[in-house]
């Protein structure tokens, strides 16, 4: 059977496999309608969370205490101004700037800066100080532990409230302090900025004080070992004849050198290497003349060959024709001979030239090797003489490293001098005229993203929690059962009382499932249908009086029987009396009429559940449910059995078989999908047939996929207000 899309439903072949549509076939909703649609779902949790975020932000803000922050700025440069600079460059040392500043930034932040500022302003004492940050008043009697205490509290109390803020591409830092005193926050902020300028120069005074005096010290004697030590060098090399062509020093200080035998030794050797490979060359070309390859790719002995070939093929052809003593035969196979004594000649020659080759570079490769030879003894005397001209190098090396490298600090302490300093204050602290916080803007807006962030991880955990059927059509993806119909949800009527206005949606939509049954079987809607649910309160029980009086409208003769003779519930849906009905007739009663009544509302006959029986499981699975089936098909067209639910019971099962098919209801938004894979695999495993499911209740949450009220919903155009919104 084709699929067949009609009035909002899609049918498929009724044995479709569990994953019959593929994703891929299935249209998917876009990440920002998906988003918004469980936003819309869950939107009391997300006005919940927002306002409640709102609220604590609101409440926070007005119970803080105001704070007021006063900012100093100061300029750190990686060395000193130079003052004898005529155009104002400053002669920057060879640091890692970004190592410099961090490390600046860390001594801004340090607890001996903090202990220093607190020792400078005699915090300890300030009156306002001590009330802005609760700690314990002095007392004149308190020791100097206590007092050490109390100073330590302050230090760590200011390091609290200290901000370092460096400006980005530039050499200017912020020093914010916050306290609840405007007065105080500016008294802090320049204390701080002073203090750890003067204690930048006490740190250089007391670096290099006595630098300069060690320093020439150090540098005279350095230089006279120097001067030593290449004096020893170079009369070291004269006396063994050691003669250097190159002197070169690499990164590390040390000094590379070549000599005049080293060198002669590489030209040498790399003639040694293009005689060896001329030699290699004429062997391969007398090689090839041995074999007879050499000749084949002479342009002389190629011609006479070519003209050997075509003498002995003028010799065959006259064969052909006339005996070996005629004149013509005897002169073609003298000129045959003829060219091949020419050709033995030609190879000879090139033989001889080649062997000539090959002999010249064989010799010359032996003069190159001898002489090689001869200087690598040379060399090997030398390398071992020049032992001890490689350490006398290395003193060398060493000596210079140490002269250069305290020269060139003797130079920049003479330049940058102790006086100076590289840090400079470019603004003072200021008394702030309004508080730095609360600020209402700022909380409220982080508390609306707190909210947002907590409304989003709510609605994330109820989706992923959530595993009932919202997109219906996830009913044949999820579970490879045909979607026969879409049921909306109606909250102004009874579903018993608008099924009768042939205008409204619930008549539509049962219409539509009545057209998708006709499908279904070659003689059109099936004549027995039951009706079940995986658990009560899923419309099974109004959509079995729906379909009834669909088929009933259509001219068909309907009986519905209630088999939920352990809830009967048709019975108070359509106010008649339950006095007798299917329980009785399976204990015995053939009274087949008087069990029928007539529902001229609804145009359908109906069996009411009857009185509820101790073993109900022992009635259905009788056979006289059989016989009833059968006496019911001869004088009715359809017969609908409103079956209980699946789980937890053995009736639907049992009903199942003695039926055509199943029709299974699926409430939307509710029933889980565990659940109803697990009623649909019992119905499976007694035999049972499924048509198709029919979801109940669509509302207002399945309207992102297709399935809504009014005109959206596709059963009506209009009475859009009799639908769930």
């Amino acid at each position: 059977m084709n699929d067949i899309s009609n009035g909002g439903t899609m049918l498929v072949p009724v044995d479709a496999p569990m994953g019959y549509y593929a994703d891929s076939e299935r249209p998917s909703l876009p990440m920002v309608e998906q988003v918004l649609t469980a936003v819309l779902n869950h939107r009391n949790s997300v006005l919940g969370s927002l306002v409640g975020c709102l609220l604590l932000g609101l409440l926070a803000t007005f119970l803080a205490t105001p704070q007021y922050t006063s900012t100093a700025r100061i300029e750190i440069l990686p060395d000193s101004p130079v003052a004898t600079s005529v155009e104002g460059q400053r002669d920057r040392a060879l640091i890692n700037e970004l190592s410099f500043y961090n490390t600046q930034y860390s001594l801004l932040k340090s607890r001996s800066l903090a202990e220093r500022v607190v020792r400078a302003g005699n915090l300890t004492a300030d009156k306002d100080f001590i009330a802005a940050f609760k700690l314990d008043n002095p007392e004149a009697g308190m020791s100097s532990a206590e007092r050490g205490n109390l100073a330590n509290e302050a230090a760590d109390a200011l390091l609290d409230e200290l901000s370092v803020s460096p400006l980005r591409t530039s050499s200017l830092v912020d020093i914010s302090i916050s306290t609840p005193s405007p007065r105080l926050s500016a008294k802090i902020a320049d204390l701080w900025v002073s203090q750890f300028l003067q204690a930048s120069i006490d740190r250089r005074f007391a670096a290099t004080s006595d630098a300069r005096e060690y320093l020439e010290t150090r540098l005279g004697t350095l230089r006279q070992n120097l001067e030593s030590s290449e004096r020893a060098l170079i009369n070291y090399a004269t006396k063994k004849g050691i003669v250097t062509i190159t002197s070169q020093t690499d990164i590390n200080g040390k000094t590379q050198s070549q000599t005049l035998i080293a060198s002669d030794i590489a030209q040498i050797g790399k003639a040694l290497t293009e005689a060896r490979q001329q030699r290699i060359a004429a062997e391969a070309d007398l090689s090839n003349t041995l074999t007879g390859t050499a000749q084949l790719n002479a342009q002389t002995i190629g011609n006479l060959r070519q003209r050997r070939a075509e003498a002995e093929a003028e010799l065959a052809r006259l064969r052909t024709t006339f005996e070996d003593d005629y004149p013509a035969v005897v002169s073609a196979r003298a000129l045959v001979a003829t060219l091949d004594r020419s050709i033995v000649a030609e190879t000879s020659r090139s033989t001889q030239g080649n062997q000539q080759a090959y002999n010249a570079a064989v010799k010359r490769e032996r003069e190159l090797q001898s002489a090689l030879q001869n200087l690598t003894v040379k060399y090997n005397t030398q390398q071992r003489e020049s032992i001890q001209m490689a350490i006398l190098q290395r003193e060398v090396d060493s000596n210079r490293q140490l002269y250069e490298g305290l020269l060139q600090r003797y130079k920049e302490i003479g330049v940058a001098g102790v006086g100076t300093n590289n840090i400079s204050v470019v603004d003072r602290a200021k008394v702030p005229d309004k508080p730095s916080s609360p600020s209402l803007i700022f909380n409220v807006a982080l508390a609306l993203l707190a909210g947002i962030g907590l409304a989003a991880a709510i609605i994330f955990i109820l989706e992923k929690l959530d595993s009932s059927i919202r997109d219906p059509q996830d009913v044949t993806l999820q579970f490879g059962l045909p979607l026969l119909g879409t049921i909306p949800e109606i909250l102004d009527q009874p579903v018993a009382e608008a099924v009768v206005d042939k205008k409204s949606v619930i008549y539509e939509a049962y219409f539509s499932l009545m057209t998708n049954l006709t499908f279904l079987t070659p003689h059109g809607a099936p004549r027995t249908i039951m009706v079940t649910s995986s658990r009560p309160k899923e419309g099974k029980s109004n959509s079995s009086l729906c379909l009834a009086t669909v088929l009933a409208a259509t001219g068909k003769t309907v009986v519905m029987v209630d088999a939920d003779v352990r809830n009967p519930s048709l019975n108070r849906y359509l106010d008649i009396p339950n006095a007798r009905g299917l329980s009785h007739y399976l204990s015995g009663d053939d009274d087949i009429d008087g069990m029928i009544s007539v529902l001229p509302t609804y145009g359908f006959s109906i069996i009411t559940a009857g009185k509820t029986p101790p073993n109900a499981a022992e009635l259905l699975g009788s056979d006289r449910l059989d016989t009833l089936i059968e006496t019911l098909l001869k004088r009715f067209d359809h017969v609908l059995v409103d079956s209980p639910p699946v789980l937890g019971l053995a009736d639907a099962p049992l009903i199942a078989r003695r039926v055509e098919g199943v029709l299974f209801t699926i409430e939307a938004n509710s029933t889980k999908t565990r659940t109803i894979a697990t009623s649909l695999a019992r119905l499976r495993m007694s035999g049972a047939k499924l048509f198709g499911a029919i979801v109940t209740k669509v509302g207002a949450k399945n309207q992102a996929y297709g399935y809504g009220y009014g005109y959206g919903y596709g059963f009506s155009y209009g009475d859009s207000d009799k639908v769930k919104k």
